[in-house]
């Protein structure tokens, strides 16, 4: 949780650890319809977007995050033509996908319409113009109405939201828990290409904070054959992260740190890419024994119009 105040941006983990960062600027603050946004400059990260009391992207490492959400899947598709993102207002990953020249079709889907004009128009430096490239297409709805309303199947599907899960969530159904859902996932499935994939950005993964990417872990896994887990450190979060990619016929741990390099350098992508590698990705997907077995135990898979149950810790003493 983050408590922003006049001097300073504190983070907050847990009873037992806050991280302080001392506040430059605020560079906008609003109560939109949907969430809390503010966007402040820090002297030690630069500028850093807050969503609802959560750290969603500083400018000083963004890349890396929205980098290693993209292109596992972009690169394991043979040639991705039309793609979904569902969330990810601030141009991001839309900056990430257009980079491939074979993509013709590049939809966003954010149901917070002031979000993403305030980045359109004020962050360029985020986007890099992606808003405005021919190629993209803004669905400012639901991201499942979307899906059920359109006619389009996607080669790649990149969900990028930013509400994670809650205390009150295991008491409590609330929709956001809907686009997480066995259900929902089934829908994006119901949307891909033949050899489609689906990306997903999928909270903390470590040997001690493992659980809510364990439910979407399960929950992916119940709608698809083939679902893969990697993560990387990300600076600003001061914690590996945990990402999905998910699919019916292939995914990107059948392709060799070899075989991603050569599509890298044929699709024109190496000068694009800060930290992204075939070399890199294989170390992603590497994790320890305990924590391998840990996202294969039984546990909960979250199902439509109901609370997740078994949040927020499951039981890691097994």
């Amino acid at each position: 949780m983050i408590i922003s105040d006049g001097k300073w941006v504190k983070d907050y983990y847990d009873d037992n650890e806050l991280h302080f960062y001392r506040k430059r600027k605020s560079i906008f603050k609003k109560k939109t319809k949907f969430q809390e946004v503010e966007l402040v400059e820090l002297p030690a990260i630069g500028e850093v977007l807050i969503i609802d009391e959560e750290l969603q992207s500083a400018k000083m490492d963004e890349h890396i995050y929205h980098e290693t959400l993209v292109h596992p899947a972009m690169i394991s598709n043979e040639n991705p033509k039309k793609v979904l993102i569902l969330g990810g207002g601030e141009g991001a990953t839309l900056r990430e996908v257009l980079k491939y020249q074979s993509v013709e079709l590049a939809v966003m889907v954010d149901i917070d319409a002031e979000l993403v004009e305030f980045f359109h128009h004020n962050m360029p430096h985020w986007h890099l113009g992606a808003f405005d490239d021919p190629r993209t297409e803004l669905a400012l709805i639901d991201g499942k109405e979307y899906l059920e309303k359109t006619s389009h199947q996607f080669d790649v599907i990149i969900i990028d939201l930013t509400s994670g899960f809650t205390e009150r969530m295991q008491e409590e159904f609330e929709p956001i828990l809907n686009l997480y859902s066995k259900e929902f996932y089934a829908l994006c499935k119901s949307k891909l290409a033949p050899n489609g994939i689906v990306a997903v950005q999928a909270f903390e993964l470590t040997p001690l904070d493992w659980s809510e990417h364990a439910v979407l872990y399960r929950t992916m896994s119940s709608a698809f054959s083939r679902v893969t887990s990697y993560s990387t450190f990300i600076p600003s979060f001061y914690t590996n992260w945990g990402f999905l990619i998910a699919s019916n016929r292939k995914d990107a741990a059948e392709l060799s740190p070899e075989e991603m390099e050569q599509r890298i350098q044929t699709r024109d992508l190496t000068n694009k890419l800060k930290s992204f590698s075939g070399q890199n990705f294989l170390g992603m997907k590497s994790m320890p024994k305990d924590l391998q077995a840990n996202l294969q135990r039984p546990g909960t898979v979250i199902e439509d119009n109901k609370p997740i149950k078994v949040y927020p810790k499951e039981d890691h003493n097994q």
